[in-house]
């Protein structure tokens, strides 16, 4: 029998509203899914379910994972670009959407506008993305590392670059199953204090750590893994002369990366400008990772939506 999976939590916003060990099932979960579909085995825990995707932000990886991924577990997409002519109350779109389906990813700017729709909600709603936050892409990570090293916990995550919402959720998730992850940003761009606090209990619960480096040598020394983003992110274009020139000392270049595990696996969420955050030859790398990333996205947001939505 296929593997099931429950969570507790109605939303995935951050997540933190899953428990560790529901985390550790869902990557479980994620892993039998891709199993499965190389097997040929079609899962049906979204029959007769229709599910929405809203995007307020352009999208080629969340777009095409969440459509497959709804599909191959057969449901039904309904996709939306925009929410009408009239701009809507984020809580009268999602009580509208009620009405129609059972369950609502959304991908946008502002986390405030997830939140609120939460409040009204009946349905679950995934964060697909947000200025503040990115958890499906750290499900995929997680579930990446896993495939590499088996174990999660003890492994040294290294992330350079940007303190944005990529390593927001990257601080949130990975330590609390007992990744240490070491970052250096650029003076000014640093992550959330409040997040870094949240992320520092949550790593003493689970193992990890969080540390914090002025020195990006020192971040990705004898790391496992080593992570960058892009320097400029969706709706901050104005700073992105400001930005690479305080960036330059922090591209993930072959340099940087002799310092980390001669088999550190090579990470990127996507997309990337090759050359600028990191070079042409890491991302083809025999240890790069990235397309194992964009693929996995498919297959933790499948676990994703059995457990928030699936039948039972």
């Amino acid at each position: 029998m296929a593997a099931r999976l429950r969570i507790k939590s109605k939303h995935f916003l951050t997540g933190t509203e899953l428990s560790r060990q529901e985390t550790l099932d869902l990557l479980l979960l994620a892993e039998s899914c891709r199993e499965q579909r190389l097997a040929g085995f079609r899962r049906d825990d979204l029959r007769g379910k229709n599910v929405a995707l809203l995007f307020e932000k352009p999208s080629l990886r969340t777009r095409v994972s969440f459509t497959v991924a709804i599909q191959e577990l057969g449901g039904f997409v309904l996709e939306l670009d925009s929410i009408g002519r009239k701009k809507e109350d984020p809580e009268d779109t999602i009580r509208v959407l009620a009405g129609y389906c059972h369950a609502v990813m959304v991908r946008t700017h502002a986390h405030s506008i997830l939140d609120r729709m939460v409040a009204k909600s009946p349905i679950p709603v995934i964060n697909g993305l947000s200025d503040t936050h990115h958890p499906c892409q750290v499900l995929a990570d997680l579930q990446t590392l896993m495939q590499r090293y088996r174990e999660l916990k003890g492994l040294k995550l290294a992330y350079i670059g940007d303190g944005n919402n990529m390593l927001h959720s990257l601080l949130l998730l990975a330590p609390a199953l007992g990744v240490e992850v070491h970052y250096a940003t650029p003076k000014g761009y640093e992550p959330s204090s409040l997040v870094v606090r949240q992320a520092k209990k949550r790593a003493k619960d689970g193992g990890g750590a969080v540390v914090a480096h002025e020195d990006p040598i020192e971040a990705v020394r004898s790391a496992n893994a080593v992570y960058t983003d892009v320097w400029t992110s969706m709706g901050f274009e104005q700073e992105e002369t400001n930005r690479d020139q305080a960036f330059q000392s922090f591209q993930l270049n072959e340099t940087l990366y002799s310092y980390a595990d001669s088999k550190a696996a090579i990470m990127h969420c996507m997309p990337m400008i090759k050359d600028k955050e990191i070079t042409a030859s890491l991302v083809e790398h025999e240890n790069s990772v990235l397309f194992q990333q964009a693929e996995n996205r498919m297959h933790a947001q499948k676990a994703l939506l059995i457990g928030l939505a699936g039948n039972v």
